[in-house]
């Protein structure tokens, strides 16, 4: 399950990047000043899957960088390695071990929830999702004040159609720290971020991707 979701949906968070929002705003427009702060991030990360009765499974950890709109490298390191690149135009993913490479259209992919938290498409996303706003104090306990941490739930408004029951965005000292995607059956898969750098300098190459010499390349139409 988590690595489908985290492939499927475009690694989700990544350009959740912004500056924590007005106290008098309302949860969507606060979300999205959160949302539209910067064009480019990098950071290193840690996913795993927790079970409804709260066991945890399936870790991996990596990096990535992204930059609007639509590109990104995301690098799985442990324990399987596997890179995911969007140069915009198509989706790469390789997976050494298989000496494979699958190509998809990045275009068919901006529908999807985490597309959208991707592109700052909250317009798009309040017409999808109810968006409300759940402050919590500095020992983690919910509350109604403004405080450091800032958390985001997003709900469907079309339940029985929706891929995720609850989206959660976590927000402290005004940079998001983790993404909880939540399906009808009660399974979590959480992303935790490390050492978030905002507008960072890139190299101009760094969303080409070159297949490997060797190396299987499967092209999906993504229909």
């Amino acid at each position: 399950m988590l690595k489908s979701i985290f492939t499927t949906a475009l690694s989700t968070v990544v350009l959740t990047l912004g500056l924590m929002p007005s106290a008098h705003a309302g949860p969507v427009e606060e979300l999205s000043d959160l949302l539209s702060g910067h064009k480019a991030a990098r950071a290193e990360f840690t996913q795993f899957a927790l079970s409804s009765d709260g066991d945890r499974a399936e870790d991996s950890s990596g990096y990535f960088i992204v930059a609007r709109p639509n590109r990104f490298r995301w690098v799985t390191e442990a324990p399987f390695v596997q890179e995911i690149v969007s140069d915009g135009e198509h989706i790469w993913i390789h997976d050494p071990d298989l000496e494979q490479v699958t190509r998809k259209p990045a275009t068919g992919q901006n529908n999807s929830a985490p597309a959208m938290i991707l592109n700052g498409q909250i317009e798009q996303l309040s017409e999808r999702f109810s968006i409300e706003r759940i402050d919590r104090n500095e020992s983690g306990v919910e509350s109604g004040i403004e405080s450091s941490v800032a958390l985001y739930e997003l709900k469907p408004l079309n339940a029985e159609n929706a891929t995720f029951a609850r989206i959660r965005l976590l927000f402290e000292q005004r940079q998001i720290s983790e993404l909880s995607m939540e399906d009808s059956l009660g399974q979590r898969s959480m992303l935790v971020l490390h050492d978030l750098e905002y507008d960072p300098e890139l190299a101009d190459d760094v969303f080409v991707f070159v297949p490997p010499e060797g190396a299987d390349v499967i092209l999906d139409p993504g229909q």
